[in-house]
Order: structure tokens, then C-alpha cells, then sequence
């Protein structure tokens, strides 16, 4: 049975580098051969019908909001994973992405358990997709379509850009983190059928979050339970882009690491795609 590398993206703006946009000379409009996704346009639904995959593209390829050509991390792992498939006769890469914008874990956001039911597509302020169900949806037609063409599906990470939209949530709102963390992360792994290897990217925009006057204990008490997490969870680990060798503490507002002060730079991306990328590997042997 030949394997079937999978690599899940989810969470809000970062996880499609918001604004952050790709030159028109590094735009991927030609389908790639050896890493493949999900449309947006085939894929975006609730459905009990086997998913649709392509060759990847920089456009089309979120299930969240409609934004498209950015330097998103899932974009530079595919560019990475595409460039050395043939050489190292790697197996075709499956990528599946799903991101809104400015939504978070809590309640009245769109990543929470309980949040109504609804499909409606579009760009940020318009999308209104309820994001669990969904992704559990997506992740569980995705392996069943893998599995059914006779592939072992090996899935290489879920990275988790989120919980972002939560630095402006009252600290004290904030002790439901852990618990609802785990209903996502297990929500993910029973629609998966397996124990799917969680990667939880920490927040470091400590002072675009000042500036706009949240609370510091917020971005402390979301890095604390993504480290809780990490220690209690199996397989489930958290990562820091202030190990990007661009990291500068004294450079105000950016850090080195931020395009705006929010939104991670494309060379920043690139760093955490290329280290990901590197350590994933060998969960295909």
C-alpha cells in the first residue's frame, strides 16, 4: 500500500498570511504535479460525497475565506515539498487549508464547537462557515477518499495558526482555552481515525497587541495553554517563530519576524515551512 503524505492548515488569518502578497513572478498558477489540495469551489460544502483534489495553485485552495496569492506558510511548504519530490522520489503531498480571518476558539467565533451550523461563502466579513464541523467533515472525506484508492494516508502535521483572535478577549474568559483546545484537537483525530500529530504556533505580536490596548496577560495565558497542552496531549507540540533566525527583539512593532505587526512576513513562512518540512519528513520513512 503506497503512502499518501498529508499536511492539515487551519486556523485564521496567519494561516493564509492575510495581506501578506505573493509577487505576480512567484504566483502558483500552473497545478503542481507532486502536492495536491482541495478547491475551494469543488470542496466548500458540507457533503457526503468523496472530495475533489488538484494539482496546487496560490489561488482557490482555502476552504475558509476567499483570499488568495499570499506567502502562507501551506504555499511554501508546497513549493518546497514540489521542488524536491522527483530528486528525492518523494510520494505526492495531499495539502488541505481552511482559515478565516480574525476568527477565534471562543464563543461568538467562528472556530468555537457550538457555532450555528451555516456555508456561506466569500472574503472576510462575508464568510460564515461554521469551522469545526467542517473541518471534521473535510478531514474525514479527505482520508476516506485516500484510504479508498488503496493509499495509507500518513498525515505529517495539523498546524494550528489560531486562537489569535482571542488576545482581545477579557483575560478572565480566557480559562476555557484548555477545554476547548481538546474537543477541537480530538474532534480532528476521531474524524481522522488516527492520532493526528498537532503542531499549536505560539503568538509573538506583542506589541501590535499593546498598541491597540489588549490586555499582555491575554497572548501570555494563550502561549501558557498551548505549553499545558503540549505537556499533556500526546503528539501535540507547540512552536515559536522567534526561532527564525530573522527574530529581532529590538525591532519595535515587527520584531523581524511580522509583514504588519500581525501577519507573519513571506520570509518568515518560508523559515517555519522549510523546519517543518524537515522534521515531517521522517514520519514517511
Amino acid at each position: 500500500m503506497s503512502k499518501a503524505p498529508v499536511l492539515f492548515v487551519f486556523g485564521q488569518s496567519n494561516a493564509h498570511a492575510s495581506g501578506v502578497v505573493l509577487p505576480e513572478e512567484e504566483r502558483i498558477k500552473t497545478p503542481m504535479k507532486h502536492v495536491l489540495t482541495l478547491p475551494r469551489a469543488e470542496n466548500q460544502a458540507y457533503s457526503p460525497h468523496p472530495v475533489v483534489w488538484r494539482g496546487y495553485t496560490s489561488a482557490g485552495t482555502n476552504l475558509g475565506e476567499t483570499q488568495d496569492h499570499t506567502a502562507c506558510f501551506p504555499t511554501e511548504y508546497a513549493r518546497l515539498w514540489e521542488d524536491r519530490a522527483e530528486a528525492e522520489r518523494l510520494p505526492d503531498l495531499h495539502i488541505v487549508r481552511i482559515s478565516i480571518g480574525a476568527q477565534g476558539v471562543t464563543e461568538g467565533q467562528m472556530w468555537h464547537p457550538l457555532h450555528p451550523r451555516r456555508m456561506i461563502p466569500g472574503p472576510r466579513g462575508t464568510a460564515d462557515i461554521a469551522l469545526f464541523p467542517f473541518s471534521c467533515d473535510v478531514i474525514r472525506r479527505a482520508l476516506d477518499d485516500l484510504r479508498s484508492r488503496g493509499m495509507e494516508p500518513v498525515v505529517l502535521g495539523l498546524h494550528w495558526f489560531g486562537t489569535e483572535e482571542e488576545t482581545g478577549v477579557p483575560v478572565e474568559k480566557l480559562d476555557v482555552l484548555p477545554v476547548l483546545h481538546r474537543v477541537l484537537i480530538r474532534g480532528w483525530r476521531e474524524a481522522a481515525g488516527c492520532r493526528v500529530p498537532v503542531v499549536l504556533w505560539k503568538l509573538r505580536c506583542t506589541d501590535r497587541s499593546a498598541s491597540m490596548g489588549e490586555d499582555p496577560r491575554c497572548i501570555e495565558t494563550i502561549n501558557a495553554c498551548f505549553d499545558t497542552l503540549s505537556l499533556t496531549e500526546a503528539d501535540v507540540c507547540t512552536a515559536d517563530p522567534r526561532d527564525c533566525p530573522a527574530y529581532d527583539p529590538g525591532d519595535y512593532f515587527n520584531n523581524g519576524l511580522y509583514a504588519d505587526g500581525c501577519h507573519l512576513s513571506a520570509s518568515t513562512n518560508r523559515w517555519m515551512a522549510k523546519t517543518a518540512l524537515e522534521r515531517e519528513l521522517t514520519r514517511i520513512g
